[in-house]
């Protein structure tokens, strides 16, 4: 099914299982040994081979002995592992002169099939069309950034609500569909385990094992040698379990890995367990992701760790480090005051020429003070500071000031009216959320005011959404059975004891304008989920972690939201919710917006506002209150004060972030995805059911290959769209795009099965007797994967038509021409004339793939001056940047250097594969 890997070698067979080692791409394969998709490569007397040192011969005979097929030529004997690895096949060939054709339907998707593969492989937006995401152009930035470099070891630091998620997402799925990574490892702490699951899963289709205690005693009891953590190729595990458990933690190790990630990278302290496994873990891993929001907050030395994980090299000496960073800081105020300003002043050139030797790379000459500077020049001048200064190579950061489009926030604080008793059990469900106590009360909500009053708001505000989230799946239940006695609104639940479809069906449920106008949800609902088209969010409980709120609140709060937020925190007066909410209202307005260095201020705080909430302890709030606000307003000040401006520029660049989602928009409008997914459905029996605009439901009974490749999730029904906007609002609906596994598993079943590659047609109304063969070839290189050749020659259809009598005539008879007076093959009498099955075809043949050689050329060219332009630009760029930037490293250059070498002679040893022929027959015989 990948002719592209070369020839195989057959490597070890057991009863179940078969492996193929592809010496040409450096691949190993394993399959089932009842249904490999494996054909063994048999020629026969005649045929034109080629040995692996590179000699060419024609079979004058073939013996077996033991199994082994042996070739004989011309003083030439040949046993067929010597076979060269990059040899082609001509099957459709064989096919045709033995009478075993398609319909010319079949023929013509597989045409579409390899255009649309050879479109796709070259797109700059490879991998990163299938997100099921709003195309933020920030996100799509730092991605495509970072995944076309050839060291990956970042730092991600966006403030909250940025999405450094979905940029961590986009880099592992953009990599995997490209195939220059494999094995993934994501540590994160145990609340965040499912948030990432279900972002990788539903958002990316990408379908993670989760890593913990169980499995791992699981995997191993009927084998206690193995290692659970090499039974997958991607995992989830919670850092403190694995840091916890020193057999796991080695074992983890051992497995080695392409990529690893770490979400909350700020825990990562010194000396702790969870950073000596991060020290290990990263040691083995090629890239490197840490993820944080808070890079700084616990420290310049806490900063300095983290980065030497992503760069033990160059990030060796802290008191080298803070020199480094008293330099760049200079940058960083001299290019905050020229963005202000447009001039810069004499004490600011000066100080540019003391760290500038000469002219800048671009040969933009610093400029005077009282220069102003056209658009172009400005923007040379802070690209050249960016790269010579700049943290960028690994440090990420975008902040909301930077960036726009988040929706307003109103809070709406409802302090309700209660009775002794009131207060007594709101106390106990206050500390049962705080695990004060083991035992969780049995909750009784049919007489709380914070009911009385949402039953009242939902029968206001009957066309509205409304998503509430409280602490525990005890409380959904509680909420579920107090507001039903209440009002017979449409209620959904979305909880942790639900299954994964159960909750999909629930969400979507929510999302249909006729669906559920509530959504009650159980901690699990603030995370990893996209409700924005609510506008409502009900606070029933509150958390005491301020980042656990905003999780809450980003469930609507978020980039592209286009309306208002509206925020309800129904408390009873006198409890500790009202203090709670007091806190986060009065105090740090975190109701009404993002709070930046909200960490330092709970570290500081949080312990005595859980005293008083949990003593409902009123005294001294005032005082509390402000001296909350105080802090919030000094540490938002040093924060402002020190805002990175070079190191904002470095992570987002407008122009270039437009040009990319430009192009997924464009691969968005066309349509050329739905028509040849509908027919590919009919090619294997699928039925669709059109539901909405680019929006079917599939019947699969009827499904004629066990091989096609369905969503693992979704075997009984299946629903998929074209259309990004109905994927967003209903994630149980698949979205299918060229970077969908589904698309990309067609076509490897398609191209990678006979089906359409020989197909025969007559022309009744043609003026003129004669026979033309149309032959598709395959330009592509064997390559080793992480090399990632597409770039410069994906596989490239070559298309030749000639004539019977040896002539070339491609233009003459395009393939829309012949389509369009094509008619079933009914003659074949003409199969069975030797002459023409012995000599003509063979010859046509022989001739096309001589053309095919001609032209084939030119495409090898092009790839390989492109390949040259833009890997000798990088190269040149990074010696440059080297002589004044430590953050290069000669590992970085010596790699692209190495990888020119092994891409020249991937693509000056391109291969022609013979794919597809059709015979058309013009006139009477």
């Amino acid at each position: 099914m990948e002719p592209e890997l070369g020839l195989g070698l057959v490597k070890h067979v057991d009863h179940r299982l078969v492996e193929i080692y592809f010496p040409a791409s450096r691949e190993t394969r394993t399959y089932a040994a009842a249904d490999a998709p494996l054909r063994r490569v048999v020629f026969k007397a005649g045929d034109k081979i080629k040995s692996r040192d590179g000699a060419s011969f024609t079979i004058t005979s073939v013996s077996t002995a033991e199994g082994i097929i042996t070739y004989h030529g011309d003083q030439i004997d040949l046993p067929e592992k010597d076979l060269s690895d990059t040899i082609s096949f001509t099957t459709p060939h064989d096919r045709l002169l033995n009478g075993i054709i398609d319909p010319n339907r079949d023929f013509n998707l597989r045409q579409r099939a390899l255009e649309y593969q050879h479109r796709y492989r070259k797109a700059k937006v490879r991998g990163f069309m299938g997100g099921r995401i709003n195309l933020i152009p920030h996100q799509l930035y730092v991605a495509h950034e970072i995944t076309r470099r050839h060291i990956r070891r970042v730092l991600l630091s966006d403030e909250t609500g940025l999405g450094k998620t979905i940029e961590a997402c986009l880099i592992m799925h953009r990599l995997l569909v490209t195939e220059r990574i494999s094995r993934i490892l994501v540590l994160v702490p145990h609340s965040l385990i499912h948030q990432w699951f279900v972002e990788l899963l539903r958002r990316f289709n990408l379908l993670f094992r989760i890593f913990d205690e169980e499995y791992c005693r699981a995997a191993t009891e009927t084998d206690p040698g193995a290692n659970p953590f090499l039974d997958d190729q991607m995992g989830i595990t919670d850092i403190s379990f694995l840091a916890a458990n020193p057999k796991w933690r080695e074992l983890a190790v051992a497995a080695g890995w392409d990529m690893l990630v770490i979400d909350e990278a700020h825990h990562l302290t010194e000396g702790s367990e969870a950073y000596s496994l991060a020290e290990k873990l990263s040691a083995v891993s090629d890239s490197l992701l840490l993820l944080t929001a808070t890079p700084e907050q616990l420290g310049h030395r806490s900063h300095f760790l983290r980065l030497q994980l992503l760069d033990p090299a160059r990030y060796h000496d802290f008191d080298l480090f803070g020199k480094d960073e008293e330099q760049y800081q200079a940058v960083s105020s001299i290019i905050n005051r020229f963005l202000e300003e447009d001039k810069l002043s004499p004490a600011d050139i000066k100080r540019l020429n003391s760290l500038l030797p000469g002219e800048l790379e671009s040969g933009t000459d610093i400029p005077a003070s009282d220069d102003k500077m056209d658009p172009k020049s400005r923007r040379a001048f802070i690209e050249d500071l960016l790269d010579r200064f700049g943290p960028g190579r690994v440090v990420f950061r975008n902040t909301r000031a930077a960036i726009s489009s988040f929706p307003k926030r109103i809070a709406h604080p409802i302090p309700l009216d209660g009775k002794a008793e009131d207060l007594s059990s709101q106390s106990k469900e206050f500390s049962a959320d705080l695990a004060d106590t083991e035992e969780i009360p049995a909750f009784d909500f049919k007489n709380d005011s914070r009911i009385a009053w949402l039953a009242q708001f939902l029968k206001k505000n009957k066309k509205e959404k409304v998503l509430l989230i409280c602490r525990s799946i005890q409380k959904v239940r509680a909420i579920d059975e107090a507001l039903r006695r209440q009002l017979p609104a449409e209620i959904a639940l979305f909880h942790e004891e639900m299954t994964l479809l159960q909750r999909d069906r629930s969400a979507n449920w929510f999302a249909l304008a006729e669906g559920a106008q509530i959504l009650i949800c159980s901690e699990i609902g603030s995370e990893g989920r996209n409700f924005q088209f609510s506008h409502h969010l009900v606070l029933f409980d509150l958390p005491l972690d301020p980042e656990l709120l905003e999780q809450r609140i980003g469930r609507l709060d978020r980039i592209g939201q286009s309306q208002t937020i509206h925020i309800h925190i129904p408390y009873i007066q006198g409890s500790g919710y009202e203090i709670l909410a007091r806190w986060y209202h009065e105090g740090l307005d975190a109701f009404r917006e993002n709070v930046p260095g909200a960490y330092q201020i709970f570290q500081q705080l949080g312990s005595e506002v859980r005293e008083k909430a949990l003593n409902r302890n009123l005294s001294g709030l005032e005082e509390l209150l402000e001296r909350t606000r105080k802090l919030r307003g000094e540490i938002s000040g040093r924060i402002q004060k020190g805002r990175d401006r070079l190191l904002e520029l470095n992570s987002f660049q407008p122009e270039a972030a437009k040009e990319l989602v430009g192009e997924i928009e464009a691969n968005d409008r066309h349509t050329d995805i739905e028509k040849f997914m509908l027919d590919v459905f009919r090619l294997y029996g699928i039925r669709e059911d059109r539901i909405s605009n680019h929006t079917y439901k599939l019947n699969l009974s009827l499904l004629s290959s066990v091989e096609f490749p369905l969503p693992p999730l979704k075997q009984e029904s299946l629903t998929v769209t074209f259309d990004r906007s109905t994927a967003l609002i209903h994630e149980d609906i698949e979205f299918l795009t060229w970077d969908h596994p589904m698309v990309m598993g067609v076509m490897d079943l398609l191209l990678g099965s006979e089906k359409g590659n020989a197909a025969a047609v007559s022309w009744p109304e043609s003026a003129t007797n004669e026979i033309l063969l149309e032959v598709i070839f395959i330009l592509e290189s064997v390559a080793p994967k992480n090399l990632f050749a597409d770039r410069f020659l994906p596989p490239t259809p070559i298309r030749v038509v000639v004539d019977h009598s040896l002539q070339e005539c491609s233009n003459k008879f395009s393939r829309e021409a012949i389509n369009r007076a094509a008619q079933a093959f009914e003659e074949t009498h003409i199969l069975e004339n030797r002459d023409l099955r012995q000599e003509l075809i063979p010859h046509m043949l022989g001739r096309c793939e001589e053309i095919a050689g001609k032209k084939s050329q030119s495409q090898i060219n092009r790839g390989l001056q492109s390949m040259e332009t833009a890997l000798d630009r990088e190269i040149n760029r990074l010696v440059e940047l080297k002589k004044v930037n430590r953050n290069i490293r000669q590992e970085e250059i010596s790699l692209l250097e190495e990888e020119k070498r092994l891409l020249r002679e991937a693509i000056l040893t391109a291969r022609l594969r013979l794919d597809s022929l059709r015979l058309i027959v013009k006139g009477h015989f």
